[in-house]
């Protein structure tokens, strides 16, 4: 094995040990949220701060092969795919800490009955779903799964759209300020897990640009198919 073929193996497994971390702060998530479990949500600025110098040690890894090693063709396609993938996981995991402590705060304040009518666990599922399938499509270079994910990400929009539609309803006066506060914070907690699953979108993209060459942007094709 070659000099820069060694520096990749590690780059790969840098970054797959990054990617464990947010898994284990998505399955969290996922199970805190679907047992009400709120307290427990703390434990994700926990994970969150655990996988920081992995993530360090990734961004020093690809920096070092850009400047010392001058990758070319695939082999510069992936670092740059790497970055790029590394940037979306940084930003989900930094918002998943967010959405872990102001879930903590704010849900045990909402009426359970009202909250129970929100099918929040099936958005964070959705998320959780489209986000682990374009992670494993990156790792796999499978650039055929990385193009069919419409299924998942229509999962997602139902259930933010449904869960936008319970929170629309239940801010109507008469209500306490507090609870119409939790209210407007869970809005933007869902909100959240909508950009969240934007982010995936971005991942799978950056794995069609590795393994073809090509920029392929799920949203600008969407939008050109909406146009046809």
């Amino acid at each position: 094995m070659s000099l820069i073929e060694t520096e990749i193996a590690k780059v790969r497994s840098r970054a797959y040990q990054v990617v464990q971390h947010l898994q284990q702060q998505l399955a969290l998530l996922e199970e805190a949220v679907t047992a009400g479990e709120w307290t427990r949500l703390h434990q994700l600025e926990r994970l969150r701060e655990e996988s920081l110098e992995g993530d360090m040690r990734l961004d020093r890894r690809c920096a070092r092969i850009l400047a010392l090693h001058q990758p070319v063709a695939s082999d510069l396609r992936f670092i740059l795919a790497v970055m790029r993938m590394h940037f979306y996981v940084d930003e989900i995991g930094e918002r998943l800490a967010t959405i872990g402590r102001r879930l903590a705060l704010y849900a045990p304040i909402l009426p359970s009955d009202a909250l129970q009518k929100m099918p929040l666990p099936q958005l964070v599922q959705s998320v959780h779903r489209l986000l682990i399938i374009c992670l494993e499509a990156f790792f796999r270079s499978d650039t055929e799964r990385s193009k069919m994910i419409d299924s998942e990400d229509n999962a997602v929009d139902e259930a933010y759209e449904a869960c936008m539609q319970v929170i629309t309803q239940a801010i109507t006066p008469p209500l306490p300020e507090k609870q119409a506060t939790a209210w407007i914070e869970l809005a933007i907690i869902v909100k959240t897990l909508e950009k969240i699953a934007d982010y995936a979108l971005d991942i799978a993209d950056a794995s069609i640009y590795y393994a073809e060459g090509v920029y392929y942007w799920h949203r600008f094709a969407r939008r050109s198919e909406s146009h046809s």
